[in-house]
């Protein structure tokens, strides 16, 4: 793989990573982070978009290099979702779980029930991607 192609494949990534997570929780951008009582919702978001990018970017280079076939952009669209889903649940869990009683079920059912049209949007546009760049 190129070099420009893996800079414009991180900076996907990170753009949809933030897209991602931004819109799926953005019904709770005005709560308060349980963490950090001066921290802005968008700081939370990109520190958290850009860490899932770099450790996304790995284990897509990773997987190309043990796999050698059409299914590392699997593999990589089901990391995706996992690495954007736990995303979406620390926000979740930063800004309203910790201020009131949920149980592990409900929070998932709270993340989920406001995610999964981004997280499927996201990771399609990931697949197009992938197979435009020929990655």
């Amino acid at each position: 793989m190129k070099y420009s192609k893996k800079v414009f494949f991180f900076l996907l990534i990170l753009g949809l990573a933030y897209f991602t997570t931004y819109f799926s929780m953005y019904e709770y951008s005005k709560e308060r982070s349980s963490s950090c009582f001066d921290c802005s919702y968008q700081g939370d978001i990109f520190i958290s978009s850009l860490f899932s990018s770099i450790i996304l970017m790995m284990i897509f280079i990773l997987l190309k290099r043990l796999i050698k076939k059409e299914i590392v952009v699997f593999f990589f669209i089901v990391a995706y979702l996992i690495i954007i889903s736990f995303n979406n649940y620390n926000i979740f869990v930063d800004r309203v779980s910790s201020w009131t009683s949920f149980s592990l079920k409900g929070e998932l059912i709270g993340v989920f029930s406001n995610s999964y049209l981004y997280l499927i949007v996201s990771s399609s546009i990931v697949l197009v991607i992938t197979k435009f760049l020929k990655l």
